[in-house]
Protein backbone atom coordinates (compact mmCIF):
# COMPACT_ATOMS: atom_id res chain seq x y z
CA UNK A 1 0.00 0.00 0.00
CA UNK A 2 1.09 3.74 -0.43
CA UNK A 3 1.50 5.01 2.37
CA UNK A 4 -0.69 7.88 3.99
CA UNK A 5 2.13 10.49 3.59
CA UNK A 6 2.19 9.49 -0.52
CA UNK A 7 -1.05 9.73 -0.68
CA UNK A 8 -2.14 12.99 1.04
CA UNK A 9 1.16 14.64 1.74
CA UNK A 10 2.86 14.67 5.19
CA UNK A 11 0.94 17.14 6.76
CA UNK A 12 -2.42 16.12 5.61
CA UNK A 13 -1.38 12.87 6.75
CA UNK A 14 -0.46 14.07 9.72
CA UNK A 15 -3.75 16.24 10.34
CA UNK A 16 -5.68 13.41 9.35
CA UNK A 17 -3.84 10.86 11.92
CA UNK A 18 -4.77 13.23 14.78
CA UNK A 19 -8.38 14.04 14.05
CA UNK A 20 -9.21 10.37 13.76
CA UNK A 21 -7.23 10.06 16.94
CA UNK A 22 -9.55 13.10 18.86
CA UNK A 23 -12.76 11.00 17.44
CA UNK A 24 -11.16 8.20 19.44
CA UNK A 25 -10.76 10.08 22.79
CA UNK A 26 -14.09 11.77 22.44
CA UNK A 27 -16.22 8.67 21.28
CA UNK A 28 -14.23 5.84 23.38
CA UNK A 29 -12.75 7.99 26.17
CA UNK A 30 -9.20 7.05 25.27
CA UNK A 31 -6.49 9.08 26.64
CA UNK A 32 -5.03 11.22 23.64
CA UNK A 33 -1.64 9.28 23.34
CA UNK A 34 -3.62 6.20 23.52
CA UNK A 35 -5.73 6.86 20.93
CA UNK A 36 -2.94 8.39 18.69
CA UNK A 37 -0.92 5.06 19.32
CA UNK A 38 -3.96 3.04 18.02
CA UNK A 39 -4.42 5.78 14.69
CA UNK A 40 -0.92 4.88 14.38
CA UNK A 41 -1.20 1.33 14.51
CA UNK A 42 -4.21 1.20 12.38
CA UNK A 43 -2.07 3.12 9.75
CA UNK A 44 0.72 0.89 9.60
CA UNK A 45 -1.67 -2.11 9.10
CA UNK A 46 -3.78 -0.79 6.43
CA UNK A 47 -6.81 -1.52 8.74
CA UNK A 48 -9.51 -0.19 7.26
CA UNK A 49 -11.83 0.14 10.52
CA UNK A 50 -9.63 3.27 10.89
CA UNK A 51 -8.63 4.35 7.32
CA UNK A 52 -11.69 3.63 5.19
CA UNK A 53 -13.18 7.16 4.14
CA UNK A 54 -15.72 8.31 1.00
CA UNK A 55 -14.17 9.36 -1.79
CA UNK A 56 -11.43 6.29 -1.60
CA UNK A 57 -10.54 3.82 -4.14
CA UNK A 58 -9.37 0.28 -3.15
CA UNK A 59 -7.65 -1.95 -5.47
CA UNK A 60 -7.98 -5.42 -4.94
CA UNK A 61 -4.91 -7.58 -3.18
CA UNK A 62 -2.84 -9.91 -5.43
CA UNK A 63 -3.72 -12.71 -2.86
CA UNK A 64 -7.36 -11.79 -2.44
CA UNK A 65 -10.08 -14.24 -3.92
CA UNK A 66 -9.64 -13.08 -8.01
CA UNK A 67 -13.86 -13.23 -7.94
CA UNK A 68 -13.96 -9.78 -6.23
CA UNK A 69 -14.24 -6.68 -8.03
CA UNK A 70 -10.49 -5.53 -8.93
CA UNK A 71 -11.72 -2.11 -7.93
CA UNK A 72 -14.15 -0.21 -5.44
CA UNK A 73 -14.61 3.47 -4.75
CA UNK A 74 -16.43 4.15 -1.61
CA UNK A 75 -19.43 6.38 -1.98
CA UNK A 76 -21.32 6.28 1.17
CA UNK A 77 -21.70 4.92 4.73
CA UNK A 78 -24.78 2.83 5.35
CA UNK A 79 -23.89 2.04 8.56
CA UNK A 80 -20.96 1.85 10.75
CA UNK A 81 -20.09 -1.65 9.23
CA UNK A 82 -21.51 -1.12 5.92
CA UNK A 83 -20.16 1.10 2.84
CA UNK A 84 -21.87 1.33 -0.55
CA UNK A 85 -19.11 1.17 -3.06
CA UNK A 86 -19.04 1.20 -6.65
CA UNK A 87 -16.71 -1.57 -8.63
CA UNK A 88 -16.57 -0.21 -11.83
CA UNK A 89 -18.41 -3.36 -13.49
CA UNK A 90 -21.82 -3.68 -11.75
CA UNK A 91 -22.26 -0.75 -10.64
CA UNK A 92 -23.33 -0.08 -6.54
CA UNK A 93 -23.22 -2.82 -3.88
CA UNK A 94 -23.47 -2.34 -0.15
CA UNK A 95 -19.73 -3.67 1.08
CA UNK A 96 -19.28 -5.23 4.60
CA UNK A 97 -16.35 -2.93 5.81
CA UNK A 98 -14.07 -6.09 6.65
CA UNK A 99 -13.82 -7.06 3.01
CA UNK A 100 -11.83 -4.08 3.03
CA UNK A 101 -8.73 -6.41 4.62
CA UNK A 102 -8.60 -8.16 0.66
CA UNK A 103 -8.24 -4.57 -0.59
CA UNK A 104 -5.28 -1.99 -0.43
CA UNK A 105 -6.14 2.10 -0.25
CA UNK A 106 -4.57 3.19 -3.45
CA UNK A 107 -6.15 6.43 -4.43
CA UNK A 108 -7.80 9.28 -1.83
CA UNK A 109 -9.57 12.38 -3.14
CA UNK A 110 -9.35 14.54 0.03
CA UNK A 111 -11.95 17.66 -0.13
CA UNK A 112 -10.63 20.55 1.58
Amino acid sequence: MTTLAELLGETEATRWKESRARGLVLWHRLTPDRALALVEAAVAEHDPAILAELGQVWTRRAEADPGLPAVLYLTHWLDRDHLIAEDGLTGTAVLPLLTLHAYELDYWQRRP
